[in-house]
């Protein structure tokens, strides 16, 4: 398999030679960066917790993560094109534990000959319960945990799957809300019909479970916004600016947003990560 090198931090991985991740880093300097000195306040506060990567990818973001705070990090990704990657990157970083899995209900069907794949992303929004000749079953987060009960202190939770974020979440509440971690996720409505209700959807869902204060960045890691849960008309707002961007405007400015979402407990991480963000301009 064709591959090459890339410098995260002090960790030096191994990427597909397909992969966009430092291509894209060199022409926007804070793309997918905002998580590692999120993670730093968080590991901070929280020495002794660890961290769970949803959609692990090649394990570009563990290395991140552990860039800043040297804690345990469970990578769960089931796409075989990044586990191999993901596998051999974790030698090099050390401290992380793989989960061969993708996350939803347990015992639904991914067919794995319907996974949209390009440039180092892969969705499984076209891929979910179908029949088909190489299909691997999801499994609850839930699941997952009892699997790996060392990671049922973790404080930070990141999923990035390219679509399947609100459903993720949508089907992990429980196991959410008994966590209470710091959740870093992709807020894209493009990957399904009714995207817009999913992802407005899955924004009340947080709230209901706890979430009050949220940091909002678009999609090359530029720091847009912070709302707490008294603004749900301002979600409103920025989904409708998502969905004129992918309908109305011809060549879309930002296709997505990460957002960041924290609990009353952890108000001091918000405000601490917000000053920083501000800070960048005073």
């Amino acid at each position: 398999m064709m591959s090459k090198e890339y410098q995260i931090g002090r960790y030096q991985i191994i990427l597909p030679s397909e992969h966009l991740l430092d291509r894209y880093q060199s022409t926007w300097l804070r793309y997918d960066t905002a998580l590692g000195y999120m993670a730093q306040a968080i590991f901070e506060k929280y020495p002794e917790s660890s961290a769970i990567d949803i959609g692990a990818n090649v394990g570009d973001s563990a290395a991140l993560i552990k860039q800043y705070s040297d804690i345990p990090v469970l990578c769960i990704e089931g796409n075989p094109n990044f586990l191999e990657y993901l596998k051999q990157n974790s030698c090099r970083i050390g401290g992380l534990e793989i989960a061969e899995c993708f996350v939803g209900k347990d015992g639904e069907l991914v067919n794995l000959d319907r996974l949209l794949s390009s440039g180092g992303t892969a969705s499984i929004i076209q891929a979910i319960d179908r029949e088909g000749t190489t299909v691997v079953p999801t499994k609850s987060l839930e699941s997952i945990l009892s699997d790996y009960p060392s990671f049922k202190n973790a404080k930070l939770l990141k999923i990035d799957t390219d679509g399947f974020d609100f459903y993720i979440i949508e089907t992990s509440l429980e196991a959410i809300e008994g966590l209470a971690p710091v959740i870093y996720f992709e807020y894209d409505i493009s990957f399904q019909n009714q995207g817009e209700e999913a992802g407005l959807a899955t924004i009340q869902n947080l709230f209901d479970i706890g979430y009050e204060y949220f940091m909002v960045y678009d999609n090359y890691g530029n720091y847009l916004v912070s709302l707490s849960h008294q603004e749900y008309d301002r979600f409103l707002d920025l989904t409708t600016y998502l969905a004129s961007n992918r309908k109305k405007s011809g060549t879309p400015v930002v296709h997505y947003f990460d957002i960041c979402a924290f609990t009353e407990n952890d108000i001091d991480l918000f405000e601490s990560i917000r000053l920083m963000e501000i800070n960048l301009i005073c």
